[in-house]
């Protein structure tokens, strides 16, 4: 059979055995439920009977016109369209749709899967949603079909929505195994009704259960992540006046530390909060948030609207740094500090340039690589010799990545001096100063070590909804800080649940990318971001602070009112807003 008979033969299939009918039913059936209500649906190419019954403005697409021709005679749609399905370019403006279908199509060989994803992505509505199924390998046809058709894995099929989409539901469909399969749909109708019960409650079973792979097919509704909207928002937030929740002092031009808040109502359990700006200097805080901004001002997504406050604020840290406050200064600001000032000599002024090399030779001559965030110097200092080739920055690098290589633990993780080695973030701002000297320095027989302490992350720190902790610990210790907490005690720091720690590791997934690193960590992206816009436990946590950033912590119980964390600091925007623009212009579209 052809390839265009195929697609032709699929508009409508031919009526098959009670057991393969009720497969197609199942699909079906779970696909529409998952759909829900909706007014504009994309049909992409799905078995006629999906959307025979919707009541919605139905448009079809279909990959070869004699498909499409038949798809005419036997599907009531509002429209019918025509794309090639190696190039699948849709043709329609973006938000157009609601909801988009397509249970069958996504196990065809020939289709190239991610270009159509992320056209759908594009022609749906920032609240859409996309269900489509596909074959596993535990599927009977699987046996006979496996070199016509592909079948996924579920971390294969998650990670065709990863990381731009959110899982929003999904249900697990049972098959017999192949010679099963094959023996009862051999048998008379009449004899098969009950094997298809039992298939239809071991699916709900399944499903039931989270048993992935046991399933024959996954049917997967997936949500959009709204990315640029969020990073708009961040932007506006971070150069927002400070009187109206915003992180942008105007007197002194400079970036706000952080907003302290206090919950004032949380009725029905949605809080509303009190915001005061805190004015300290802290100089871990706003250093990270000017970084995070000019890597969005050196992306393609950059504009000029806040030029005059980013100058601004390279102004007031010109100051402080060519004054007496250098010295106060810890290597966790002066690194981001680095890499803002020489990304600002690409977009401003030259002698921006000078400030990165002053804060260069200063720390230099002043860290030693002993402490986890000391790693943050290479990062910075990696963008100077970006700029400028200087060998005694490449000497320094080198340097750094031999000591940051001989702090590697045969466990997976970097030991440094510091007793908070161990945390999530020290981890992370290693892997981002490693990984960022090996993209410029070409020293790739280093970038194992990320993939280990990335790996150690995802096995051992991520939790299933997708959340960090701070830190894993012994039992003993566990038990012993549980009992305190039982009495009243502040919670131990491993019960805390930070967005920033799941920006921070997106962000060290995407300078392991830049620095050619291939295994694929996308999924674990996915579901680090999915955790901030609604698999918390308190949803999404940009929606529950109101302000346009996410919530700074939940603790593992759900609270938000463990006294000396409740704010929201300007360092974690500037991870938020890296986050988000390697996401939407990053390594992530270039894979």
């Amino acid at each position: 059979m052809t390839r265009d008979a195929h697609l032709k033969r699929w508009v409508n299939q031919p009526p098959a055995s009670p057991l393969v009918e009720a497969l197609r039913t199942a699909e079906r059936r779970r696909a529409l439920d998952q759909l829900g209500t909706t007014d504009r649906v994309l049909d992409l190419a799905s078995e006629a009977g999906v959307t025979r019954e919707i009541d919605a403005a139905v448009t079809r697409v279909d990959f070869s016109p004699n498909a499409s021709e038949y798809a005419r005679q036997v599907i009531d749609a509002a429209d019918f369209r025509t794309v090639d399905p190696e190039a699948p370019t849709l043709p329609f403006d973006s938000g157009r749709f609601d909801a988009a279908v397509s249970i069958g199509p996504y196990d065809w060989k020939f289709l190239a899967v991610d270009d159509l994803t992320d056209e759908v992505h594009r022609t749906l509505a920032p609240d859409g949603r996309f269900v489509f199924s596909v074959p596993t390998p535990r599927s009977p046809y699987a046996v006979a079909d496996w070199n016509t058709n592909r079948y996924y894995t579920p971390a294969e099929a998650l990670s065709v929505i990863s990381p731009d989409w959110r899982l929003a539901d999904y249900d697990l469909v049972f098959q017999y195994p192949y010679y099963a399969h094959m023996a009862v749909s051999a048998l008379p109708d009449r004899y098969q009704d009950s094997f298809v019960d039992f298939a239809e409650r071991a699916s709900d079973e399944l499903t039931a259960r989270d048993r992935w792979n046991d399933a024959s097919y996954l049917v997967l509704a997936a949500e959009p992540h709204q990315y640029r909207s969020h990073l708009d928002d961040a932007l506006d937030c971070l150069f927002r006046p400070v009187d109206e929740i915003g992180f942008w002092d105007d007197e002194d031009g400079k970036i706000l530390r952080a907003h302290d808040y206090e919950i004032v109502d949380e009725e029905g359990g949605d809080p509303s909060f009190s915001w005061t700006p805190d004015d300290r200097e802290l100089w871990r805080y706003a250093p990270f948030g000017l970084m995070g901004t000019m890597q969005w001002r050196t992306s393609p997504l950059a504009t000029e609207v806040y030029d005059v406050k980013i100058e601004r604020a390279l102004s007031y840290f010109t100051r402080k740094i060519e004054g007496d406050t250098l010295h106060e200064m810890p290597s966790y600001g002066i690194g981001p500090l680095t890499c803002a000032f020489a990304l600002a000599a690409e977009v401003f002024d030259d002698d921006h340039e000078r400030i990165a090399r002053q804060l260069f030779e200063h720390a230099r001559a002043r860290f030693d690589f002993t402490h986890a965030e000391d790693s943050l110097l290479a990062y910075g200092w990696s963008y100077l010799y970006e700029r400028n080739r200087d060998p005694e920055i490449r000497d320094a690098l080198s340097e750094a990545l031999w000591t940051m290589n001989d702090r590697l633990t045969p466990e997976g993780l970097f030991a440094f001096d510091n007793h908070t080695t161990r945390r999530h973030q020290n981890q992370m701002y290693a892997c981002w100063g490693f990984a960022r000297a090996v993209e410029v320095t070409g020293q790739t027989g280093y970038l194992d070590g990320v993939e280990r302490v990335l790996d150690y992350t995802i096995d051992e720190r991520m939790r299933d909804d997708g959340a960090f902790i701070w830190q894993d610990v012994s039992l003993p210790r566990r038990l012993r800080r549980g009992t305190t907490k039982r009495l009243g005690f502040r919670p131990p720091h491993w019960d805390f649940l930070y967005e920033c720690h799941q920006t921070f590791f997106v962000n060290a997934v995407a300078q392991y990318y830049r620095a050619g690193g291939e295994r694929d960590y996308d999924r674990a992206v996915r579901r680090a971001m999915s955790w901030i816009y609604g698999e918390s436990s308190r949803g999404d946590l940009v929606g529950c602070s109101g302000i346009g950033v996410p919530m700074r912590f939940l603790t593992v119980d759900d609270r938000l009112d463990v006294d000396d964390q409740m704010y929201k600091g300007s360092y974690e925007i500037g991870s938020y807003i890296m986050a988000l623009s390697n996401l939407l212009s990053g390594p992530f579209c270039d894979r």
